[in-house]
């Protein structure tokens, strides 16, 4: 894949090559009586055998009739078909301005890629040396959303991130939380109670 960045200083030009995170992983083998390797097999009610992958490409709707990958379509809550955008690889993409480190927070990085520079104009050289983080849209394939990715650069290379906005609330150790009493209402009705029977009197 081929990344095309637009600065002032014109069109800098990169090959990107994904970053794998790397480990140990333990692989449990099923045999049979015999030592065979044994592999997982889906059948249905009668009989006939779905290989692998048939059950992660399958549609249907809500009738339970098998839909065509190519009539699937994307929408909003409301119905509305969704706008498909193109993709940007080989694309040239205007850098947008600097951002600053806690806006990468606001996201989760699904995933790595490493640039290696082709054509590297001097602004855009410049920035990544002052350790600037630049934002610019990112598509591999065509798309309905337009999640950002950002460029930033160490003593290792030069690295794009492809992020998605996370959703949730970020928790500081000095943040107080305020817990409600799930008796209170409840303590409050007997009491109004208590005093209604007692004509009002306290104990």
């Amino acid at each position: 894949m081929t990344l095309l960045l637009e600065t002032d200083d014109g069109i800098s030009e990169f090959a990107l090559t994904s970053v794998e995170r790397k480990g140990k992983k333990a692989k449990r083998i099923a045999v049979d009586s015999e030592g065979r390797q044994c592999k997982p097999m889906l059948m249905t009610h009668d009989g006939h055998i779905l290989p692998s992958g048939s059950t992660a490409l399958l549609y249907d709707d809500g009738d339970g009739n098998t839909i065509d990958r190519g009539e699937i379509v994307e929408t909003d809550e409301y119905g509305n078909l969704l706008r498909t955008l193109p993709s940007t690889i080989g694309r040239p993409q205007r850098l947008s301005e600097t951002v600053q480190p806690e806006e990468l927070l606001e996201y989760v990085m699904q995933k790595a890629y490493a640039l290696t520079p082709m054509i590297l104009v001097s602004d855009l050289k410049e920035l990544l040396a002052e350790g600037c983080i630049l934002k610019v849209p990112f598509r591999p394939r065509a798309s309905s959303t337009d999640n950002p990715a950002f460029i930033l650069s160490n003593s290792e290379g030069m690295f794009l991130l492809q992020g998605q906005q996370c959703r949730m609330d970020f928790v500081t150790l000095d943040q107080s939380i305020t817990v409600s009493d799930e008796n209170e209402d409840e303590d409050s009705w007997d009491e109004a109670w208590e005093s209604e029977q007692l004509g009002g009197a306290e104990w």
